[in-house]
């Protein structure tokens, strides 16, 4: 799989943007909407679709040295193992790693995914970039991460889970892991500068912001690809001075906090909760603001 081409400095921005491309999907994974939404890093079965029934068991955790894993954790978005000898790996030490899943949906089936590449966003940065790929026990290895034209895309480990009906972060208790392709909204969030180990609230404001999802309850109202300027009050995301745009909305971890409905990315979006009109910046008690170009 090829790398990204951005460089570290692009990769690790996060002064001021001209745009930000959002979309509508929480999380993106190929073979037919299969998720790795949720799982223990070191053997425990999770229940990874929010009670839905369908499991996903971590059975092995296989290193290219050959060693065996004693336990393993995230420090960041940064994936880290000890082994039974005593060793400390991480990052790009764990490239050729395969981590061995069985998964329950109706039928037992198998999956391996693998860590074919690992880069971080920039020197001393706590986000990791995973170039990760799949496969059966006979089929190929494929990306796991691919973009709306299907080309590959690379993921973040992130120690939190989400529901994928409503969007909403799930309280949980340690060691649970969600691999985000950075074209879904918890991995593009994180890659911002939301890091949802710093900063939880905005790092969920960020996916419902990114989805549009204005009620809080799973509901995108977007489309993939349209450019949005992104403002918070913690210096994440700055003013572009030559932006030219209309407020949309101001959003917390619940959905928006306030709504323009003459301003929303869509047009004629149908919104089913009421919202009070946005005024004053950040007088809605949001985290980050939104505003469409072109209104």
């Amino acid at each position: 799989m090829d790398d990204d081409p951005r460089t570290a400095d692009e990769l690790d921005e996060v002064s001021v943007r001209e745009t930000e491309a959002n979309g509508f999907r929480l999380n993106g994974f190929r073979l037919n909407g299969f998720r790795l939404n949720g799982f223990r890093l070191n053997g425990f079965r999770l229940n990874g679709d929010a009670g839905s029934g369908s499991y996903i068991d971590l059975e092995q955790f296989q290193l290219a040295q050959g060693w065996t894993v004693a336990q393993a954790w995230l420090e960041g978005g940064e994936l880290r193992v000890q082994t039974t000898n005593g060793m400390s790996l991480g990052g790009t030490q764990l490239v050729g790693a395969v981590l061995h899943f069985g998964l329950v949906e109706g039928a037992p089936k198998k999956r391996k995914v693998r860590i074919s590449g690992a880069t971080q966003q920039s020197p001393g940065s706590q986000l990791w970039l995973y170039n990760l790929e799949i496969k059966d026990n006979v089929g190929a290895w494929e990306p796991l991460c691919v973009d709306s034209l299907g080309l590959p895309v690379q993921a973040i480990m992130v120690g939190d889970v989400w529901d994928p009906e409503t969007g909403s972060r799930v309280t949980t208790t340690s060691d649970l892991v969600t691999l985000a392709c950075l074209d879904g909204a918890i991995g593009k969030c994180a890659e911002w500068g939301y890091y949802p180990w710093v900063v939880p609230e905005y790092h969920q404001a960020c996916t419902r912001m990114v989805r549009a999802d204005y009620c809080g309850d799973g509901v995108s109202h977007t489309i993939e690809g349209v450019p949005i300027h992104v403002l918070d009050e913690i210096g994440i995301e700055e003013v572009d001075p030559n932006a030219i745009y209309t407020i949309e909305a101001e959003w917390s971890s619940a959905g928006a906090t306030c709504l323009n409905p003459e301003s929303t990315r869509l047009s004629g979006a149908s919104v089913t909760c009421e919202l009070a009109a946005c005024g004053e910046s950040f007088a809605s008690g949001g985290l980050i603001q939104t505003g469409v170009f072109g209104l």
